[in-house]
């Protein structure tokens, strides 16, 4: 059998209701409250430490071998410098490294700075213009000849890598420059291999010389001192002594090659 209510029953009711609703809505606020990330609550509290005002940048880089110069700070204080939790007397900028630049005025108010020493930049790699050799010359050319490298480290390391070959044709060397940091420049050089004087000698001296529409030959028995004219492809009747041949170009010097028959 269903109780009925009396008006004032049912005024109670709802209140208590209405009650716990709101009781409920505030434990829930209260618990995301709670829950809320710590990073807001600290954002709250930035510059309690370093209320005191820097001139410039509080996180500063700078190149190995760049001038540093201290911008301070905007009221009168004292600065001291600290690498690796250690006061030194300057910010030295030519080895990589981290400091801590700390400020102190009367008041006891403080600042920090840190200054960050770093090597990004490439090594200097000087390529020397392109050279032209012989294919015999190719057999033992330095291909690092006329290349240098430098670095503001004071430290770099460089190669280029060897793909000569006695075959007459252009050859592109790639050459690489290293510092210490990893930081690395390339560039290419040009060597041209033409075609040498070759001797092939049995019984006899045959002596082949590159072919050129522009070039004359030479060859000499007496260690240079007179030149006898010859063809592109020479063979001579001896059994001992140097001979020495060379070519022209236009009456200009091209190459020339030695070889003793013993």
């Amino acid at each position: 059998m269903l109780k009925r209510f009396t008006k004032g029953q049912l005024i109670v009711f709802c209140f208590l209701f209405i009650l716990l609703i709101i009781t409920i809505i505030f434990i829930s606020k209260t618990i995301n409250k709670v829950n809320e990330p710590k990073e807001v609550l600290q954002n709250q509290n930035v510059s309690i430490e370093n209320s005191l005002k820097i001139n410039g940048d509080y996180l500063v880089y700078k190149g190995i071998g760049d001038e540093y110069k201290e911008e301070g700070t905007k009221e009168k204080s004292i600065v001291s410098y600290y690498k690796n939790e250690k006061q030194v007397s300057k910010i030295d900028t030519n080895s990589i490294g981290t400091y801590v630049v700390k400020y102190e005025n009367e008041s006891l108010k403080k600042a920090t700075r840190v200054v960050i020493i770093t090597d990004n930049k490439k090594p200097n790699l000087h390529i020397p213009d392109a050279v032209t050799i012989t294919s015999s010359e190719a057999l033992f050319y330095d291909v690092t000849e006329g290349v240098s490298a430098t670095d503001n480290s004071g430290y770099v390391n460089f190669e280029c890598k060897n793909t000569l070959s006695k075959t007459p044709k252009n050859y592109i060397i790639e050459c690489e420059a290293k510092d210490r940091r990893g930081n690395t420049k390339k560039r290419n050089r040009l060597i041209k291999v033409i075609q040498g004087i070759e001797f092939e000698y049995t019984s006899k001296l045959t002596i082949k010389y590159p072919e050129n529409k522009n070039y004359t030959y030479k060859y000499s028995l007496d260690n240079g001192k007179t030149f006898i004219d010859a063809n592109q492809v020479e063979t001579l009747n001896i059994d001992k002594g140097n001979v020495i041949a060379l070519v022209m170009e236009n009456d200009k010097y091209v190459m020339s090659e030695t070889y003793l028959i013993k």
